[in-house]
């Protein structure tokens, strides 16, 4: 069975403690890299040998969006995996948005990690179970919006009786 290579890029310190040593116990998994951020030149050299990076949502805040959008096109069999201090409806659509696999919480991380990435691996996309009923929600409000302004305010069902 093929490992599955893992490029870890989480800013400053690891505020995942033990994130690339957990992995590295798993033997499904090889851990090519941590890098602290996208403009490093080694970690291109890893996103470029790894099947799944795991990347830290400061990452994206001081590195830009532009640069996953360039990982995303430069490797288009590459999945990435979104980690966020707390997932929202409009973050967590914004980051699918922009060609990111899955997002995870991070304080379900640890417990997570060796579901999501086969499961990312195998070209799924990983939300958690909660926001995805949130999601769902959010995208039926969405829906029923769009459709009230373009009836001019009705609802299905409400149409006006002669």
């Amino acid at each position: 069975m093929k490992k599955i290579n893992i490029t870890i890029v989480i800013a400053g310190k690891e505020d995942y403690p033990g994130c690339a040593d957990i992995l590295a116990t798993c033997p499904e998994f090889r851990v090519v890299a941590c890098p602290t951020g996208l403009y490093e030149a080694a970690a291109w050299t890893a996103i470029s040998q790894s099947d799944v990076v795991l990347l830290d949502e400061a990452v994206l805040e001081r590195d830009g969006v532009e640069t996953v959008r360039r990982i995303c096109d430069s490797y288009p069999l590459l999945k990435l995996l979104l980690l966020m201090e707390r997932e929202s409806e409009a973050r967590t659509l914004e980051a699918l948005s922009l060609g990111v696999s899955g997002v995870m919480e991070r304080a379900s991380m640890v417990s997570m990690l060796r579901k999501a990435i086969p499961v990312l691996y195998s070209g799924e996309t990983w939300v958690s179970r909660e926001l995805v009923h949130s999601l769902r929600n959010y995208l039926n409000e969405l829906e029923e919006n769009s459709y009230l302004a373009a009836v001019g305010g009705m609802r299905p069902g409400q149409g006006k009786l002669n």
